[in-house]
């Protein structure tokens, strides 16, 4: 892939060179080997401490040289590396280029009593620099029943709704699709096991998760790069789009 950079082969949709999108989701240092329901073996994750942090900043290094000038990398973690990969993040992206801690928030079955129920993963989104590439995403409103489809002002120092000549109230000329997108997500939920998109895979990752982040930082035509592939969620979310 580095040489292919080197030789204009990686190219988006304006022309920049390089990978304009890089999502991972590489292993959490659970110290578990992971199976799907056949008991086939899917991948080993068995690299902790100082060795894992190792393992993961060499391949960092290495996407930070693939990535295009306007490109972001999305990096999915878990309690229990998260911060020390952030750390890592910041010292190879440089911690100015930090846009997002995301925090994807699900619903699924209880585990031990013994402490607050864990329904949250984090995506670390950092950008190659000042420039990206950011499509904005919207979700729909707490309360849609409180937005209005008129117009307002400020009249004598008071904000209004604006009437026509007529004295009809003015209409917005634009659809209350939604607001701007907040970095919790919990519109997304967990694969349940009997879901249509679930295949034999352990830790696979909704396509709805991938959609949003592939539409919010890349355009049609441009290279979408995941370095771990996992179930290969990325890669047909990409083909889909």
């Amino acid at each position: 892939l580095l040489q292919m950079k080197a030789d204009g082969k990686l190219v988006n949709a304006d022309g920049t060179p390089g990978v304009r999108l890089i999502y991972i989701d590489p292993p959490f240092a659970t110290k578990k080997e992971f199976r799907g329901s056949q008991d086939q073996k899917a991948y080993q994750d068995k690299i902790a401490g100082a060795e894992f942090l190792e393992f993961l900043r060499k391949r960092l290094v290495l996407m930070r040289e693939l990535l295009a000038p306007n490109g972001s990398i999305f990096v999915h973690l878990d309690w229990k590396k998260g911060h020390y990969a952030k750390v890592l993040l910041d010292e190879i992206f440089r911690e100015n280029n930090f846009r997002n801690e995301i925090v994807w928030h699900y619903r699924r079955w209880s585990a031990s009593p013994k402490f607050f129920q864990r329904m949250h993963e984090t995506i670390f989104w950092y950008s190659k620099n000042g420039n990206y590439i950011f499509n904005p995403v919207l979700q729909a409103y707490a309360n849609p029943e409180w937005i209005e489809d008129t117009v307002r002002g400020v009249i004598d120092g008071k904000l209004v709704r604006l009437k026509d000549k007529a004295g009809n109230y003015i209409k917005r000329e634009k659809k209350n699709e939604g607001v701007l997108a907040h970095d919790v997500w919990e519109d997304i939920n967990f694969i349940a096991p009997t879901a249509t998109e679930r295949i034999d895979f352990p830790t696979q990752k909704p396509e709805k998760l991938l959609e949003r982040i592939i539409k919010a930082s890349s355009d049609k035509g441009d290279i979408v790069l995941d370095a771990f592939a996992g179930s290969g969620t990325t890669a047909a979310v990409s083909e889909k789009l």
